[in-house]
């Protein structure tokens, strides 16, 4: 396991914070995955550590489908959304679904530290922007 995903999961533990799981890929990375909970819904975090443990990507996959019909408002607020926070970048795949993703420079002293400050802030951004594409879809 590579030592920046394993700085992660000790921070995990000392926070008492639960993982769904984490396992090596065949390319040299370490996966995490970690469901948290927020004000307006539940997501899925899968981290990406680096093998060389200089880098983690941080992946929220399938946070909600756009209907067809409402594709093109949701992509408005999607570049709304991308323009107005930093911290993550909103995508839309070509199934329509919405998906989140940011990338991140650390080491295996900063790894747990950063990988958590950016869960919250994405669960930050998360709060304030889905009920505004939940109130898109349904209006």
């Amino acid at each position: 396991m590579v030592e920046t995903a394993e700085s992660f999961l000790e921070e995990l533990r000392q926070k008492e914070w639960k993982y769904k799981e984490a396992h090596d890929l065949e390319d040299g990375k370490t996966h995490v995955a970690c469901g948290v909970t927020g004000k307006t819904t539940q997501v899925d975090f899968h981290f990406f550590f680096d093998q060389d443990g200089k880098s983690v990507t941080i992946r929220i996959f399938k946070l909600f489908i756009a209907p067809i019909d409402k594709r093109l408002q949701i992509m408005e607020l999607i570049n709304q959304s991308n323009c107005e926070y930093r911290w993550v970048k909103f995508t839309m795949d070509q199934d329509g679904w919405v998906n989140l993703q940011t990338d991140a420079i650390i080491n295996k002293e900063t790894s747990g530290v950063i990988c958590m400050e950016l869960m919250l802030r994405f669960m930050n951004i998360i709060d304030t922007t889905y009920p505004k594409f939940m109130h898109e879809i349904w209006a």
